[in-house]
């Protein structure tokens, strides 16, 4: 594949500054970017005046992008695909890609898979759910065909039994899907004694969390863990991983984005790909922090790590519980998995809290002894709902252990909301 990589960040800013000021010249063909971008002098004389186009942030997407508005749009004609974010937020908005621009998507996508160390020789599971206006299995399977690979579109649209079933059938080296996805097909292996050859597996949407992580590698010893990318459905792609990326680290895939951060850490992305309907600095919703340094895969794109995301964090009147604290904690059971949802709800002014995870075997599911122990780890371990639970209003605190699968999962994309908050509903 052809290298997206700069031989230096000054080659790489004149690039951005020729791209970006090509599609604001466009943009403001599109009602919205022309209200927006009013006295606003055009074109930028360099990346740093970016800072003076305003930013959007998703609510303003959804009130702007419903299906029965155009205001984004720069033209309404020609071909072109319509998709929505993935639904964990519980909430729908849309974008356009044209023809060209879904093309240029999914060989960013394939670039990063090649880069992460997905190669021809591969024999590629795709169990990515093909839902309805998601963009996961559409990329997915048109970046692993760009790259030559070998294609199992197994997809995650059946139960996890016959998914498995194929996997045992055709053998693949390399699973391509979501965490929860993994988590289960493994779950599931690990059930009937089947052993699968996993060589490397590509996640997608959400990264594993360290506790998933640690698991899918108990039960794949041999397997390699990378991200299949990182980006968003309002954006286009954003980041990729190298084989030297572990956890949630990314390099910019610059030629497609451009990445800010700003004063509370937030990432801000402008797509250097999407006329159609463009992204001109848009607050995707996730925190970064930027990585010091040279990588070794010798690549000068900058990098970054995706922190929590700002929905991951559950506030309340005197602190505050993060998904990581709870992970943490849970991960310390082995007859759990590493899947879990807390819900919360208000009870007149206090708060009742329901954290629901699923297990790793059927001898826990509603295991009183067990359900104990975990409420006091949790308890023990995350002053929110311990020794501060008074002072937060916290009404009722609850642990549920449930079947392997029995956390709702979103219908078009399998993925889990892994907060519901109705205190503010």
């Amino acid at each position: 594949m052809t290298d997206l990589n700069f031989s230096d960040q000054k080659s790489a800013e004149l690039y951005k500054l020729e791209k970006l000021n090509h599609i604001l010249s466009i943009a403001v063909q599109a009602p919205f970017y022309k209200k927006l971008y009013q006295g606003i002098e055009l074109p930028l004389k360099n990346l740093d005046e970016l800072k003076k186009l305003p930013v959007i942030d998703k609510q303003t997407l959804c009130t702007e992008g419903e299906t029965c508005k155009k205001s984004l749009y720069t033209r309404n004609n020609g071909g072109f695909y319509k998709f929505s974010t993935g639904g964990t937020s519980g909430r729908m908005s849309f974008a356009r890609y044209s023809l060209d621009e879904f093309h240029e998507v999914c060989f960013g996508a394939a670039y990063g898979l090649t880069a992460c160390g997905i190669t021809p020789d591969d024999l590629v599971a795709n169990c990515i759910r093909a839902g309805a206006f998601w963009t996961g299995f559409l990329t997915s399977y048109r970046a692993l065909e760009m790259i030559g690979c070998n294609i199992l579109p197994i997809t995650d649209n059946q139960p996890v039994e016959k998914t498995l079933e194929y996997l045992e059938m055709m053998q693949p080296n390399t699973l391509f899907g979501i965490s929860p996805t993994l988590v289960q097909i493994a779950q599931e292996a690990t059930r009937r004694g089947i052993k699968l050859h996993i060589e490397k597996v590509a996640f997608a949407s959400t990264p594993l969390t360290t506790e998933q992580e640690k698991y899918l590698a108990s039960v794949w010893p041999d397997a390699t863990f990378h991200s299949a990318g990182y980006g968003a459905a309002e954006v286009g792609p954003i980041g990729f991983q190298c084989e030297h990326c572990t956890g949630t680290e990314h390099h910019v895939l610059q030629p497609d984005c451009i990445v800010e951060k700003d004063d509370d850490g937030a990432i801000i992305a402008t797509s250097l790909i999407r006329v159609l309907q463009p992204a001109i600095r848009m607050k995707v919703g996730d925190d970064i922090e930027w990585m010091e340094g040279e990588c070794e895969c010798g690549r000068t794109s900058p990098r970054f790590k995706l922190l929590q995301r700002s929905d991951e964090i559950i506030e309340f009147s005197h602190d505050s519980m993060t998904l990581d604290q709870l992970g943490s904690c849970l991960g310390k059971f082995d007859e759990l998995a590493p899947v879990f949802q807390v819900r919360l709800d208000l009870n007149a002014d206090k708060t009742d809290i329901i954290v629901r995870v699923e297990a790793a075997d059927c001898d826990a599911v509603d295991d009183f002894q067990l359900t104990s122990k975990v409420y006091e780890c949790l308890s023990g371990d995350i002053p929110a709902v311990g020794t501060n639970r008074d002072k937060n209003n916290i009404r009722a605190f609850k642990i549920l252990i449930v079947p392997s699968g029995g956390i709702p999962r979103v219908e078009t994309t399998g993925k889990i909301r892994r907060v519901i908050d109705k205190r503010f509903m």
